[in-house]
């Protein structure tokens, strides 16, 4: 079952890499990934396509963990973020 996902990562060194892991981690396969940095460079823009068998309940609450994490969503439905 394919998901797609929308994330504002703070810019910080090894937030994408740190991103991956948990999709990997949580059995997920990245089938479209695409980042870019708006011009005031506060935040990383992420949209995101995986898939995997596995409910996406797990993926979503290991990404809300996440500190660089600011907003997430998934299919347009945002996920609370408390840090």
């Amino acid at each position: 079952m394919r998901k797609q996902l929308t994330l504002s990562l703070e810019n910080q060194v090894g937030a994408l890499e740190r991103l991956l892991r948990v999709v990997r981690h949580r059995g997920y396969a990245v089938k479209r990934f695409d980042a870019h940095l708006p011009d005031d460079q506060s935040c990383l823009q992420v949209c995101m396509e995986v898939e995997s068998d596995r409910l996406a309940f797990s993926l979503v609450a290991q990404l809300a963990k996440l500190s660089e994490v600011r907003s997430l969503s998934m299919r347009g439905e945002a996920v609370s973020v408390a840090h």
